[in-house]
């Protein structure tokens, strides 16, 4: 059974900036290969919104590993039969940094 999908303020951001990053540093190429993949997860998670591990920091969340680089944040509130992706976040930031 598929779900919910929706996006935080802060995930609508930080995708956008990672959409923006590469535009800047690489090519339209790589562009449409994030986005096919994070549409990928997404329709994943929507069938399967336990497929991937909780985080380590909180147990609440959970992640999604779109590429080398980037790792996609969610929340899946089961009773509502709702997603909520929280963040995108690049692994070459301090981790210290990570909220989630």
């Amino acid at each position: 059974m598929a779900v919910k999908i929706s996006w935080s303020p802060e995930a609508d951001e930080t995708f956008s900036q990672n959409i923006d990053y590469l535009f800047k540093e690489w090519s339209e190429k790589e562009v449409e290969k994030f986005i096919n993949q994070t549409q990928q997860v997404i329709h994943r998670i929507q069938i399967f919104p336990e497929s991937y591990p909780e985080g380590i920091k909180n147990n609440k969340y959970r992640k999604a590993r779109l590429n080398k680089y980037t790792i996609m944040f969610y929340r899946y509130y089961k009773s509502k039969g709702a997603i909520v992706i929280i963040t995108f976040w690049n692994v070459k930031q301090d981790p210290n940094k990570l909220k989630y």
